[in-house]
């Protein structure tokens, strides 16, 4: 794999969540797996560096004031409510290589613990200023999926 480089790098820039699918293994397509409206933004750097954040735009807010991840209201709040806010946002950011039609993100930190210091292979097509990113099939709800986020270029 190679380092990204300005003159062959299609995906450094800022980037916004237009739309996440998954597709079954048996062909059928369940849109929209993260919300009607799913949000997100996907950086990449000339350096090497990518951060991905997304979530559901319809979260509902939390029942308390909570000004800072730190502040002991949040730990205060129902087993429950942090839960569902946990599955609705995902997050991460390390450095990635590309490597024709495939980048790969080594993740140095994750809104999920067990990604840290994995890798994680997508590939990816360019349509005029959208991008859409795959995942190699996952295991899912015990169904085999491939997960396709298109994004689009700010």
């Amino acid at each position: 794999m190679s380092t990204p480089s300005t003159q062959n790098n299609p995906l450094i820039g800022i980037w916004k969540l237009i739309s996440a699918t998954a597709i079954h293994a048996d062909g059928t397509v369940t849109p929209d797996v993260y919300g009607t409206h799913a949000v997100g933004h996907l950086h990449y750097t000339l350096d090497g560096h990518m951060m991905v954040m997304f979530s559901r735009s319809n979260r509902p807010p939390l029942s308390q004031e909570v000004q800072s991840p730190l502040s002991p209201e949040l730990q205060s709040l129902p087993v429950e409510e942090l839960a569902q806010a946990f599955t609705t946002f995902n997050a991460y950011a390390g450095t990635y290589t590309l490597s024709g039609n495939t980048v790969t993100h080594q993740i140095e930190i994750a809104s999920i613990p067990n990604r840290v210091g994995t890798a994680l292979v997508r590939s990816f097509t360019l349509s005029e200023n959208r991008a859409m990113l795959s995942t190699p099939p996952v295991l899912s709800d015990g169904v085999e999926k491939v997960f396709e986020l298109v994004w689009e270029r700010i």
